[in-house]
């Protein structure tokens, strides 16, 4: 067992905290960056909170305004300062070839097009579809709990490469033990799964009868504003992209299954 520190940024969010878990798992320390521990528009704030790091994984927060580029230029030029010597960007989505003129999207890219200059070995992971975590919200969990119904602003019968970030954070920790060479990584679970069995596999491990609901993006936002608020939910909601499939030579299969996936999950209400 390693006990290399980790320092991973958004630790107490949705993502980080699930990758930050994964490589606790695996015998990582972790060192949490947070709002409140560090400021991303300060070199010395984030050369501070990498020292003596032995890697960094590297977020950045749902933010559409164009600070979101200044974050991305600090955040590459601390991991230099601090001679970081291994650094891993989950980009969160999908990945354009080139700037698209949406800051929250140019800032991922930013960082993806220039960590490999920032730091000695780096790796980019990010998912191959929708993440299965969107699904676990609180509204979203109580929404199966009182109706049986799975919500999400997606056609039932749509096969996608949903993943789960477990698998991100176990690839994460694969790259760090040396044994994933490959820089740029796409992950997805063993096979394409349409939302109707993504519903089928919460209803047997719910124990109960379970739909998917195609919900329209304006029935969506005011639910996901609970979760990320309502400015960056109209953000999310105005920029969200058709589902696009990447190219098979970048995406690699995982290995959760979506019946393991609900199965470890607490589905019954308990009231």
């Amino acid at each position: 067992m390693t006990t290399n520190t980790v320092a991973v940024h958004g630790a107490s969010g949705t993502q980080g905290s699930a990758l930050a878990n994964r490589l606790r798992a695996a015998g990582y320390q972790i060192r949490p960056l947070t709002s409140r521990s560090i400021d991303l528009t300060d070199i010395e704030s984030l050369v501070h909170a990498y020292r003596h790091a032995d890697a960094v994984v590297v977020q950045l927060p749902l933010v559409f305004d164009p600070v979101a580029l200044s974050y991305a230029e600090t955040v590459l030029a601390a991991l230099e300062k601090a001679s970081v010597r291994r650094a891993m960007l989950n980009t969160g989505g999908p990945l354009p070839s080139e700037p698209v003129g949406v800051p929250y999207v140019d800032a991922r890219w930013l960082l993806a097009d220039r960590l490999p200059e920032a730091v000695e070995s780096a790796w980019i992971f990010g998912p191959g579809g929708p993440y299965l975590e969107n699904l676990l919200q609180p509204w979203s969990m109580r929404r199966v709990r009182e109706r049986g119904e799975l919500v999400y602003p997606l056609p039932g019968t749509l096969a996608l490469p949903w993943v789960t970030l477990d698998d991100i954070g176990d690839a994460m920790a694969a790259a760090l033990s040396g044994v994933w060479e490959t820089r740029v990584n796409l992950l997805s679970g063993p096979q394409p799964i349409a939302g109707n069995m993504i519903a089928e596999a919460v209803a047997a491990a719910a124990d109960r009868q379970v739909r998917w609901v195609q919900a329209t993006p304006d029935e969506y936002q005011p639910l996901l504003a609970t979760v990320i608020g309502a400015d960056a939910a109209a953000n999310v909601i105005a920029h969200a992209a058709a589902p696009t499939v990447a190219p098979a030579e970048m995406v690699r299969p995982g290995p959760t299954t979506i019946k393991q996936w609900a199965l470890r999950h607490d589905w019954a209400d308990r009231g």
